[in-house]
């Protein structure tokens, strides 16, 4: 019997030394053993862009099975989107457009939506004094669109240059609590719908 949610937390940059790789790393830290957490390092995503001439290639929809998979074994969602001129980035877009196209590509998976009522909470971080919260707006309207419940909370990280020291994010005690605050409260969230057992103190989050 599980004990606890199961995350799977997709940094949707695919530069290796990326802010979203830092923050994603960042979440894992603090949920600790709270959650089973998977994460999609982007180059685990090696799918060209979409194009329905390659439904047909095995090699292209072996991938998107794999992916599916993760998708689909989670109970929620964490992911941290840069902002690409306003707007989500390609690569994150390419990502859920094969794997929800695989429904249509093999009935096996006609009824098998890996996104429908999961909860997903939205993350950047940006050199710029927004925090990508613009991208987030268009990465919300794809996640809801596939049936996620989309957290209203998100966390954005303004001058992320600034937070970052030896290749991780030190934040200052009012923002890493808040950052803490907000996990523990969308864990608490997914394992409820999950079927799974609450910690009685919400107020940080437990191994």
């Amino acid at each position: 019997m599980r004990d606890r949610p199961h995350l799977l937390l997709f940094p949707a940059s695919l530069r290796r030394q990326s802010h979203q790789r830092r923050l994603i790393e960042h979440f894992v830290s603090v949920i600790g053993g709270a959650c089973h957490t998977d994460v999609l390092a982007p180059e685990a995503v090696d799918l060209p862009l979409f194009n329905q001439d390659l439904e047909a290639d095995p090699t292209v929809i072996g991938q998107v099975m794999a992916l599916h998979e993760r998708w689909r074994r989670a109970d929620g969602f964490i992911v941290s989107s840069p902002e690409y001129n306003g707007h989500a980035p390609p690569f994150l877009k390419n990502t859920v457009d094969w794997i929800s196209r695989l429904a249509r590509i093999d009935a096996r998976y006609a009824a098998v939506n890996p996104f429908g009522g999961k909860p997903l909470l939205l993350a950047s971080a940006s050199t710029g004094w927004t925090g990508g919260i613009l991208g987030l707006r268009d990465a919300r309207t794809i996640f809801a669109y596939l049936g996620c419940l989309v957290s209203a909370e998100e966390i954005c990280v303004a001058s992320a240059d600034h937070w970052a020291a030896e290749g991780r994010f030190r934040f200052e005690p009012a923002f890493a609590a808040y950052i803490e605050g907000t996990l523990t409260t969308f864990r608490n969230q997914v394992a409820r719908l999950a079927g799974l057992a609450v910690p009685e103190a919400e107020s940080q989050v437990h191994a």
